[in-house]
């Protein structure tokens, strides 16, 4: 009876050690597995442990997840599935002893692809590619994030920013924008997009010369500049509301150096051209109704300028290397006129016109006339002009209605000598200082005559008949008082 009290005894203290140690791994197990019911029965199961292994249910020999922590920090690892994968962890988030968390995804070579974390309050997520060299990276930043792209050797290609208080330098507003940027291997920038609310821009270019094509849009309109290489040569167009323009430069800048502009608009158009230290030669406009093409000297000034305005004229002028213009032409409705000046002397001209119909040429030397011919009433007229001041007297010839006349005058245009034709055949009328006629030279059918008078009476009469030549000398009145040879009547009163 003892040794089955005995063999009692000892199961009992068995099963109460046995109870005691379940009790102890109840008690330890509680302090990782904790049920809460609520007022509504619900119960809750709540886990705390220092590190959690999950394994596949198809095959619990190895991992597939892993939550734990350490000095450095906790962590939870998902591990790939498979045999050949076995222990290889797939996503890693980790939470650093400096409090800032970490998400990795690696690939089946335990190599990190994707980089997430947190640098000054800001997210940041790399995409890495083989031997972990990263592809891309994505960061926020204030007021915006980037985007950029990598090469393997980790320097950037392209990045994508945006921000919203973007400020340009020498400018005292920022506002959002939004850039692309790509860059080769030395770090030179190739190309840029650049936008924001004002507009966008595109810059591109090439190492040591970043800006070598500009396109930007803004309010005011579009515009692109070239730039050549070391700024040998640019090229700038534009397009605003009222206008556009195209320019061509040697340089890069207009200056001191060749230059060709186009431009348009509301006012029309126009085209200058500068040599190659800057100065303008070619001015070339067309405005409303009218139109101008410029010649211009070293100083500016029009060498040449032809012009034209609707319904009103056109005109040439041609300075030369003078101070005045040299040649000038004008035509209009009524009149064409041109005037041929000397470069040395500009009152010394010849002037050719045509008005209303009637052809005029004009000859001056030292702002006087010499020579004038056009078209009286009735015929061609030539008059040429002496040179003395007070004395210069004037010579004409002009036709007639029955011959030529040739006249000369005195300088206030007192008649003194005509030689003009009539019915009868040739005439010369030779006046005194006032333009009284004093001689008379002419002919009548097959006879010659002269007369000679003083204060308008006749004094002597001479001419030639049939007969013979016949002289006549008058008195005072004009009244004959003898003739010679003597007449038949004369013989016959003496008798």
């Amino acid at each position: 009876m003892s040794d089955e009290l005995q063999h009692l005894k000892a199961a009992m203290e068995s099963m109460r050690g046995e109870l005691d140690a379940m009790k102890a791994a109840l008690s330890r197990l509680s302090r990782v597995v904790c049920i809460d019911k609520d007022d509504d029965g619900v119960e809750t199961v709540h886990i705390e442990c220092t590190d959690l292994l999950v394994r596949p249910w198809s095959d619990p020999r190895h991992l597939g997840v892993h939550i734990g922590s350490s000095e450095e920090g906790s962590y939870i690892k998902l591990y790939y599935h498979g045999e050949e994968h076995a222990a290889k962890p797939a996503i890693s988030l980790a939470m650093h002893a400096d409090g800032e968390p970490h998400i990795q995804l690696r690939g089946k070579d335990w190599k990190a692809r994707t980089d997430i974390c947190i640098q000054k309050d800001h997210g940041v997520v790399a995409v890495l590619g083989t031997n972990e060299a990263r592809g891309a990276v994505m960061r926020a930043q204030p007021g915006g994030g980037s985007v950029a792209v990598l090469h393997p050797d980790g320097q950037a290609r392209a990045v994508l920013v945006h921000s919203e208080q973007h400020q340009f330098p020498g400018s005292e507003t920022a506002r959002p924008s939004t850039d692309l940027i790509f860059a080769n291997a030395s770090h030179d920038t190739q190309m840029k997009l650049h936008t924001d609310d004002a507009g966008s821009l595109m810059m591109v270019g090439m190492a040591g010369h970043s800006d070598g094509v500009a396109v930007t849009m803004r309010k005011d309109g579009p515009a692109i500049i070239m730039r050549g290489v070391e700024d040998a040569s640019s090229i700038h167009l534009m397009a605003a509301k009222d206008m556009a323009r195209v320019a061509v430069n040697q340089g890069w800048l207009a200056g001191d150096k060749a230059a060709a502009s186009l431009a348009a608009g509301g006012f029309g158009s126009s085209i200058e051209l500068n040599e190659c230290d800057g100065t303008k030669r070619v001015d070339i406009s067309a405005m409303k109704d009218s139109a101008s093409v410029q010649l211009l000297d070293a100083a500016g000034n029009d060498s040449v300028s032809l012009s034209h305005i609707s319904g009103s004229h056109s005109s040439l002028a041609m300075r030369g290397v003078a101070e005045h213009d040299c040649i000038r032409i004008i035509a209009n409705k009524d009149a064409a006129l041109m005037r041929v000046t000397g470069p040395q002397d500009n009152d010394t001209d010849i002037t050719s016109a045509v008005y209303e119909g009637k052809p005029h040429v004009l000859v001056r030397g030292r702002n006087r006339p010499l020579v004038m011919a056009g078209e009286a009433e009735h015929g061609g007229v030539v008059c040429a002009y002496g040179l003395k001041e007070v004395t210069g007297g004037v010579a004409s010839l002009a036709g007639g209605p029955v011959s030529g006349v040739v006249s000369v005058s005195s300088q206030d245009g007192t008649p003194l000598m005509t030689l003009d034709g009539t019915d009868h055949g040739g005439r010369l009328l030779i006046n005194n200082d006032l333009g009284l006629q004093r001689v008379v030279l002419g002919t009548k059918d097959e006879a010659g005559f002269l007369a000679l008078n003083n204060t308008g009476s006749n004094g002597v009469i001479a001419c030639a008949t049939p007969e013979g030549g016949v002289v006549s000398v008058c008195d005072p009145d004009g009244n004959v008082i003898h003739t010679m040879p003597r007449l038949k009547d004369d013989d016959d009163d003496d008798d």
